[in-house]
C-alpha cells in the first residue's frame, strides 16, 4: 500500500478531472483578482451531492489584491449589501452564494488574527466561515 501525493498549483487544481469531497477558501474571495470565477470553478470540482466547501471571509468585505506591489480593485466585484456583519452574512448566503450555485449549511462567526502595520502588530478581524453544498437546483451553466 503506497500514497503518492501531488502538490498542485494555483491555477491546477480545477484541471485535474477529479471532484473533491472538500474545498477550503479561507480569506481568498476578497483577495483574488477573479471571485465569481473562482465560485465557479469551486462549484463544478466538487463532488454534486456530497461535496462540501469551507470558505471564511472577513467582513465587512473590503475586496483588493495586490499587483507588483500596489493595492488595486479585482477586475470582478462581489458587492455585499449590508452595514453590519449579520447583514453582510445573510447577504452573502442569500444573494452571493446563491447566485454562484450554493446553499448555505452552517455559519459562525470567528476571530481573525493578520498580520499587523507599524501601529499594531497584529489586528483582530471579524471572519464568518461559511459551510456551503452545491444548490440541488443548479444547473451546470450557472
Amino acid at each position: 500500500f503506497s500514497v503518492v501525493l501531488r502538490l498542485l498549483g494555483i491555477d491546477e487544481w480545477q484541471h485535474t478531472g477529479f471532484q473533491y469531497d472538500v474545498i477550503s477558501c479561507l480569506n481568498l474571495l476578497d483577495r483574488c483578482e477573479h471571485p465569481l470565477h473562482l465560485l465557479q470553478d469551486i462549484r463544478l470540482s466538487l463532488v454534486p451531492s456530497t461535496g462540501r466547501l469551507i470558505l471564511a471571509a472577513v467582513l465587512p468585505f473590503q475586496p483588493y489584491v495586490e499587483v507588483g506591489g500596489k493595492w488595486q480593485r479585482p477586475k470582478e466585484h462581489i458587492k455585499v449589501q449590508g452595514k453590519t456583519w449579520e447583514e453582510q452574512v445573510t447577504n452573502l448566503s442569500s444573494e452571493v452564494f446563491r447566485k454562484a450555485g450554493f446553499e448555505v449549511e452552517a455559519v459562525t462567526r470567528l476571530p481573525y488574527l493578520c498580520e499587523g502595520d507599524m501601529y499594531n502588530d497584529y489586528y483582530v478581524l471579524d471572519d464568518a466561515v461559511f459551510v456551503l453544498k452545491v444548490s440541488d437546483n443548479t444547473s451546470e451553466s450557472a
